[in-house]
């Protein structure tokens, strides 16, 4: 599946569908060159926006599986981004949601992240949730280079906002 935002190509998602359509699995985002030159991190908002995609136009769907493994040198830390892509998926109420280590991979420390997002209305609207937060991020980030604002000062921005958030896991509040 490619993925756009209005005329930019930003990369690609393989996405396998089951034979009976009820099924989906999510693989790693193959960004394109323009992402792979961005400060910013597209991967949680296509991760959501592809998910919900998919809830929203295929009826039969009943879950959502994900695989998402990517040499991560160009982000830094491999178990802070395998924490990160955890506690996303946990967000929207995926179950079985497990980290492991890369076995074939050239650079040691990149982990593979895989959970299972069942298709109700709890993770539905936990979805909804997390999607909306990670459009606000994007929107801060176009209005700052827009503006010209520093990224320190949209960082601060950034972090204020999810800090005082409302939490949201499987469509509960987060203690």
């Amino acid at each position: 599946m490619e993925v756009h935002d209005r005329e930019t190509f930003l990369g690609t998602l393989p996405v396998t569908v089951s034979r009976d359509g009820t099924e989906v699995l999510i693989q790693r985002f193959l960004p394109s060159a323009f992402v792979k030159k961005e400060k910013r991190n597209f991967g949680p908002l296509v991760l959501l926006e592809v998910t919900t995609y998919l809830a929203e136009q295929f009826q039969g769907l009943q879950a959502v599986s994900y695989l998402l493994s990517r040499e991560i040198e160009l982000h830094g830390d491999g178990m802070k981004v395998a924490l990160a892509r955890s506690a996303l998926l946990q967000a929207i109420g995926a179950d079985a949601v497990a980290i492991s280590p890369r076995p074939d991979s050239e650079t040691p420390g990149n982990f593979v992240v895989q959970g299972t997002w069942a298709y109700n209305e709890r993770n539905l609207a936990a979805l909804c949730h997390c999607l909306e937060r990670e459009r606000a991020i994007y929107r801060q980030w176009d209005a700052a280079v827009e503006t010209g604002q520093s990224i320190v000062a949209l960082r601060d921005r950034l972090r204020y906002l999810l800090a005082h958030g409302p939490g949201f896991r499987g469509g509960e509040a987060a203690d």
